[in-house]
């Protein structure tokens, strides 16, 4: 009885096969080396340095954002207004305020990981400042660059901000006072 000798050719796998299995190898090889999207590896959107920059007031704008409709004495951005916004009494109110939240000696609480295309969170004035409620406006007219003209005091107990992607990178769109 003789046996069957192996063509070369029967060895070989086939392509099809060859080009599904190489899938799951190459994205393993990507993640080995660090090259994956932001879906892929989230992270507290505080502790991106494009998120901390576009934070600054002075920043916001240019970033994409729109933090300045919310802060009395900031300009908003082209084509908005801050009429019918809560804002934050002063731009160094809004900054005391962020400071506190990047600082997780200061905020303590769970920071909204960035994943996606947006990220949203609500905190409360205590967990970020230890004050009940923290001062600002309800505005209820603008001039024409949008600067709030017309508002009455209030007290707000919450924060709500609001982080996306614009462009290629991770912003603080907005924040504002609310209840």
């Amino acid at each position: 009885m003789t046996m069957p000798t192996l063509q070369p050719s029967a060895l070989r796998v086939p392509h099809a096969f060859r080009r599904h299995a190489a899938t799951p190898l190459l994205a393993a090889i990507a993640l080995a080396a660090g090259i994956y999207t932001a879906e892929a590896q989230a992270e507290p959107c505080r502790a991106i340095a494009s998120v901390q920059q576009s934070g600054v007031s002075a920043n916001n704008n240019a970033a994409g954002g729109h933090l300045n409709q919310h802060v009395f004495g900031a300009t908003p951005p082209a084509g908005t207004s801050q009429a019918t916004k809560t804002l934050f009494s002063s731009v160094e109110e809004y900054k005391g305020f962020w400071n506190n939240y990047l600082d997780p000696k200061k905020y303590t609480g769970t920071a909204v990981n960035c994943s996606g295309n947006t990220a949203r969170q609500k905190v409360t004035v205590y967990s970020v400042l230890k004050k009940d409620k923290i001062g600002g406006f309800n505005c209820t007219a603008a001039n024409a660059q949008g600067q709030c003209t017309t508002k009455t005091a209030s007290q707000f107990s919450n924060i709500q901000l609001d982080f996306q992607v614009v462009g290629s990178q991770w912003i603080l769109l907005t924040a504002y006072p609310t209840n």
